[in-house]
């Protein structure tokens, strides 16, 4: 144990060596004093009754105060055997949540595990909004976890995924060397950006976990985390104790460190919004000192917040990036983030199983997967991924339930303002009923109808063939919910049925009636510019352009309105068009600071 702790300027000069010059500290608690700094931490107490028994993991203690202990410049944790109503250990559990909340940086940890079969030591974060629902659809990350009867190792770990008992997590176990956790002090760290965390332990990086990792799902490490230190006895991680297990363990924390990077930070926001819609709410971390000043392209408003690390922003028509410019102690850094707004036009692709996904599988009675081969590839359906979900024969009612943080209100889908359409290939009969649900997930617990605002239906045509089908309004379970609080599609395919046919579907979408622009140009705006005509249409390798006026730039988007190519002349926008893939693309076409912009469509 050191004698003394690097005060918080020497720490300024003397960074560790996974750290740059630009890295700042954001915030470190020292434990140099004799209690708890309950500026910044909280305890947690009791044995996770009633609500989360055993605390999720059948555990055996009992959090209580007393044993979270500061002195000699460390944070002790002790654990001991003893009982506790129905609990055999007592031990020692504190958070950061609401106190100190952060996404992305770099945090260190300086620690020692305690040893012995049964204590599990852990510094880790959890959410501090939830935004995606209840654990783990918004995520968790073990930065260290240790197991008492495995000195050598520990383990780096992420959860998330769709409702128990399908939650998923992806992990690493790193073993030292030489030498072990329990006999001496190891420093821990945590690199977190927004699509990428890594491990390490002693400067040395040894697990990375990327977007990639979670192919079926979404990456829910985009929003505010805070900080979890406990020692746990017990449970299904790592078993229980057994005779060999001391009747005390401490688990001993030198310090917490978080440095920061303006370059790291991310804006924390929707990734897709219903265009026009109000006062979407967008963050950047709060750095105490720093100065923040939030951009929208003409067509948007700041409607609160432009100089706050928060804001609201009113949407317009078009899929667009918001930016916030941070400066801190004399550096600025610029962050953008991208946001798909819908429908782009007067259909808008909301998941295709290839680039476009703002809808994820959250849970259900029978088995789903994404991006699996097309079953049958024809002139309605050309596409080489789509969905599947195999019904279960079992549940009377199975309920596909998907999370979206694009669909909040009911009622343009209600009057038809806005229609659902999917495309779907099964094994079930002409005639087969399919359902999407507008619900609120905490309500919907409850007795139906509770929670269930609307039911969208649409009928099968066919069997074995890709059809496109239009859900329309047929009942209102639940007349008192409000149309504002939906935050969760339930898809029914055959309900009230002992069904186990296999639903592939895809290039779900909205439609708008009747359609009130083209990816957010305004009518007269185009009236005003003359009529622009591109053929053929659908096209294979080429295009050409009939147009008023010589363009002074072209450009040639994907369906999320993302550039890909811009040109002064149609020749260099067709020489990339033999390499695109089939689907919709857009043509915007310049005249000086006005543009038009066409819809396309690629066969093979």
């Amino acid at each position: 144990m050191r004698l003394t702790k690097i005060l918080f300027s020497f720490l300024l000069l003397n960074l560790p060596m996974h750290l740059f010059a630009q890295d700042f500290l954001r915030w470190s608690d020292e434990f140099n004093g004799t209690s708890l700094d309950t500026n910044y931490w909280q305890y947690q107490l009791g044995d996770g009754c009633p609500d989360l028994c055993g605390w999720g993991n059948g555990e055996s203690q009992y959090y209580q105060k007393s044993a979270v202990v500061v002195e000699g410049g460390l944070l002790k944790i002790k654990a001991k055997k003893e009982v506790i109503g129905s609990s055999f250990y007592s031990s020692g559990r504190i958070r950061t949540m609401n106190k100190f909340d952060f996404a992305s940086g770099k945090i260190e940890v300086r620690a020692r595990m305690p040893v012995g079969r049964g204590y599990w030591p852990a510094v880790w974060f959890l959410p501090t909004e939830n935004y995606y629902g209840i654990w783990p659809l918004s995520g968790e990350i073990d930065m260290l976890e240790g197991k008492g009867q495995e000195p050598n190792n520990t383990y780096g770990t992420i959860h998330y995924g769709a409702h128990t008992p399908n939650n998923k997590y992806t992990g690493t176990t790193y073993t030292l060397p030489s030498g072990s956790f329990t006999s001496d002090f190891h420093k821990y760290g945590l690199v977190w950006k927004n699509d990428t965390i890594k491990w390490l332990v002693d400067d040395v990086v040894y697990a990375t976990k990327t977007r990639a990792n979670l192919p079926d799902f979404w990456w829910p490490y985009d929003r505010n985390f805070h900080c979890l230190i406990n020692l746990a006895v017990g449970g299904n991680f790592l078993g229980y104790p057994d005779a060999t297990t001391p009747d005390t363990a401490t688990m001993q924390v030198d310090y917490i460190r978080v440095y920061q990077n303006l370059d790291d930070l991310f804006i924390s926001g929707p990734a897709a919004v219903m265009r026009l819609e109000k006062q979407k709410e967008f963050y950047i971390q709060n750095i105490p000192g720093a100065t923040y000043d939030w951009e929208v392209s003409n067509g948007f408003t700041i409607s609160q917040g432009k100089q706050s690390y928060k804001s609201k922003i009113d949407w317009g028509f078009k899929s667009d990036s918001v930016h916030v410019n941070v400066t801190y102690n004399g550096k600025t850094s610029r962050i953008s983030k991208y946001v798909m707004a819908l429908p782009d036009t007067c259909k808008g692709i909301i998941d295709n199983a290839e680039n476009i996904k703002s809808i994820y599988w959250v849970g259900g009675s029978g088995t789903y997967k994404s991006s699996v081969v097309n079953p049958a590839k024809e002139p309605m359906n050309n596409s080489n991924t789509c969905n599947r979900y195999y019904r279960s024969g079992g549940a009377q009612y199975d309920a596909m339930t998907l999370y979206s943080d694009l669909i909040h209100h009911a009622q343009d889908f209600e009057s038809s303002k806005l229609i659902f359409k999917m495309k779907v290939y099964t094994t079930a009969p002409i005639g087969t009923d399919v359902n999407i649900n507008l619900e609120n997930y905490a309500l919907s617990k409850s007795d139906y109808p509770i929670g269930r605002r609307c039911v969208l239906q649409a009928v099968t045509k066919q069997t074995r063939a890709w059809e496109e089908l239009s859900f329309k309004l047929i009942l209102r379970p639940d007349i008192n919910m409000s149309e504002a609080s939906i935050d969760q599609l339930v898809v029914l395919f055959a309900p009230n049925s002992t069904s186990s046919d296999v639903y592939y579907f895809d290039d779900f979408s909205i439609e708008e009636t009747p359609c009130k622009s083209d990816l957010g140009n305004g009518i007269s705006q185009m009236e005003g510019m003359g009529k622009i005509e591109i053929y053929p249409n659908p096209f294979t390798n080429e295009i050409g352009l009939k147009c008023p006026f010589v363009p002074s730039k072209l450009e040639l988007l994907d369906i999320r309105g993302m550039c890909i190519s811009s040109a002064s002349q149609l020749e260099g926008i067709n020489t990339i068009l033999p390499n695109l893939s089939a689907g919709i693309y857009f043509l915007r076409v310049w005249n000086g600071a006005q543009q038009i912009t066409v819809r396309l469509l690629k066969s093979n």
